[in-house]
């Protein structure tokens, strides 16, 4: 994708998550997000090939773990490094990988202080203790969900900021495999939010609107100088 094009659709995304922002806290998807999270668990814990809904449970609470703010402050300094060791020129445009990392959080504190959308109730939260984590806190707010928009986020960086770096990646049959496995993160750590009862489905919604055009702004920087041998 060209650069305009990720500015573009960059845009579209933030655009798209500020009015959808205005939807949700004039009281939009209530409904919906309730029959989808009692839906989601529903069919889990029924569905004859998830049997052990309690194992599943788990598998899902620590997939979440790796888009927890710990994590996911590693990963970003980890791709800024790898970025910047791998720059002869240009170096610098590594720290727009952390500077929109930044505004991204920010404006999930923004969401979680304007628009007020209450967490699911604690009836519908699944393992309230677990490894991932010891302890659980309870939020009065949970839009947007900061784990889908960190997910969005960083599988965009790992995919572009340095896993097409050299040739290797560039192969079809290995470019396939991680479009899949960063797709598969993305995806997993979205259901779990909802199986979980951390988040309603319009704040995964939102965190993936807000990740997503936070992370492709930030390639339409990056992707340049990354793609171009030097």
């Amino acid at each position: 994708m060209k650069r305009t094009h990720l500015v573009l659709v960059g845009i579209l995304l933030i655009l798209s998550f500020t009015f959808f922002s205005r939807s949700i806290k004039q009281g939009g998807m209530k409904d919906l997000d309730f029959a989808t999270t009692v839906k989601l668990q529903e069919r889990i814990d029924n569905s004859s090939r998830l049997r052990l809904a309690r194992i599943t449970g788990e598998v899902m609470e620590g997939a979440t773990f790796f888009a927890s703010p710990m994590i996911s402050v590693i990963a970003i300094i980890v791709i800024t490094f790898i970025t910047y060791i791998q720059r002869k020129k240009w170096r610098l445009v590594a720290l727009v990988i952390p500077l929109f990392f930044g505004l991204m959080i920010l404006a999930e504190i923004y969401g979680k202080s304007v628009v007020h959308h209450p967490a699911p109730p604690f009836f519908l939260l699944k393992n309230p203790t677990t490894v991932f984590p010891k302890y659980y806190i309870w939020e009065d707010y949970s839009y947007p969900s900061g784990h889908a928009a960190r997910a969005a986020f960083i599988g965009i960086m790992l995919y572009s900021s340095f896993l097409l770096h050299t040739s290797y990646f560039q192969r079809r049959p290995i470019k396939n495999m991680i479009k899949i496995g960063v797709f598969s993160y993305i995806g997993l750590i979205s259901v779990s939010r909802i199986y979980l009862g951390h988040h309603w489905a319009s704040d995964v919604i939102a965190g993936l609107l807000l990740g997503g055009g936070s992370g492709l702004l930030t390639q339409s920087f990056i992707l340049p100088y990354n793609t171009k041998r030097e």
